[in-house]
């Protein structure tokens, strides 16, 4: 999730742990253990555009490096800040912050690394978007109303209100997963597998995807709560097939292995980009909820196949991301 998100979560469980005449102090470690996994942005390759693609929420995302990963910020700011204090303490609400991260990460649709060294899974499951107010804001209320006070009730209460969220967000997903069914049903279509995923900002429109004799169905699926589904229907689009879409590219050269690794990265929801000859897309986002244009991309060069593919963002102006449509219609 976004910086301010990790930050607020990692800062209210360092409360949960946190000694009263401390709370603020705690939670400042709790915060900055919270998005220090995020400094893994700075593994980047001039040369090799899919490597930060691969790095991003991978060692400093796992469970197995919260330990370590915990122990390097407590010292960090032991050191500089807080030398005073007992590090073992500080290493407490560091490691508790730290440990918030990667489990908030795996709750959106982007893929984290969790079980890593053991796996290199991407671990996705899909309950909400990487920016979600509902989640952020009364953590931060509630971060700051008992740093003021330094009275736990609001931790508590907000906390539990952001855990109904959740749960809530899970009911959500099933239901859209529901509608998935639904919809695959009434066109006698088998489904080989299915993706609902949170649009952003919001749980009551889902961007869904499943796949079937070869082709991916995009559906955007409005969920209100006292009213029937909407369904905003896509036309379907063909599963990348390399040796049918890019018979010139050798399995062994690197842009075919490029391509493999963003197949890995995106589970495998690969298509060519609408209107392109050349250009593979992120299927997983798009646009807009009902969109087949993806949000980034891979550009192939068959005429250099041993050159490293191009990567690029496609959002542009006037793009649909949050569906305001979809929500208020």
């Amino acid at each position: 999730m976004d910086p301010i998100s990790q930050g607020a979560v990692g800062a209210a469980a360092a409360l949960f742990v946190a000694k009263k005449p401390g709370v603020k102090r705690a939670a400042v470690i709790g915060a900055i253990g919270g998005m220090a996994p995020d400094l893994d942005i700075v593994f980047r390759s001039s040369e090799d555009p899919l490597f930060a693609l691969e790095m991003h929420r991978q060692f400093t995302h796992s469970l197995a490096f919260i330990p370590i990963g915990g122990l390097l910020v407590a010292l960090f700011l032991w050191l500089l800040f807080y030398r005073k204090q007992s590090f073992k303490d500080v290493a407490v609400l560091a490691t508790v912050g730290y440990a918030t991260h990667g489990l908030l990460d795996a709750c959106t649709s982007y893929g984290t690394q969790l079980l890593w060294p053991f796996s290199n899974a991407r671990l996705a499951w899909d309950i909400t978007s990487i920016i979600d107010p509902f989640i952020t804001l009364p953590l931060l209320i509630v971060v700051i109303t008992t740093c003021m006070t330094q009275r736990k009730t609001w931790l508590y209460s907000g906390s539990a209100l952001v855990a109904l969220y959740f749960g809530f967000s899970t009911f959500q997903y099933q239901r859209a997963l529901n509608e998935i069914e639904h919809i695959a049903d009434s066109a006698d279509h088998t489904v080989i597998r299915a993706r609902a995923m949170p649009t952003l900002g919001n749980v009551f429109v889902w961007r869904t995807l499943y796949e079937f004799n070869g082709s991916y169905y995009i559906n955007a699926i409005a969920l209100p709560l006292f009213s029937s589904p909407r369904i905003y229907p896509s036309e379907p689009i063909a599963k990348l097939n390399m040796a049918k879409d890019f018979p010139a590219i050798e399995t062994q050269s690197t842009q075919f292995e490029d391509v493999e690794r963003f197949r890995w990265f995106t589970d495998n929801w690969l298509v060519m980009e609408p209107g392109t000859t050349h250009t593979i897309g992120d299927l997983r986002y798009a646009v807009e909820p009902d969109s087949a244009h993806s949000l980034w991309h891979i550009t192939l060069n068959p005429a250099q196949q041993n050159q490293h593919v191009e990567y690029k963002n496609t959002k542009r102006d006037g793009d649909n991301i949050l569906p305001w449509d979809m929500l208020f219609e």
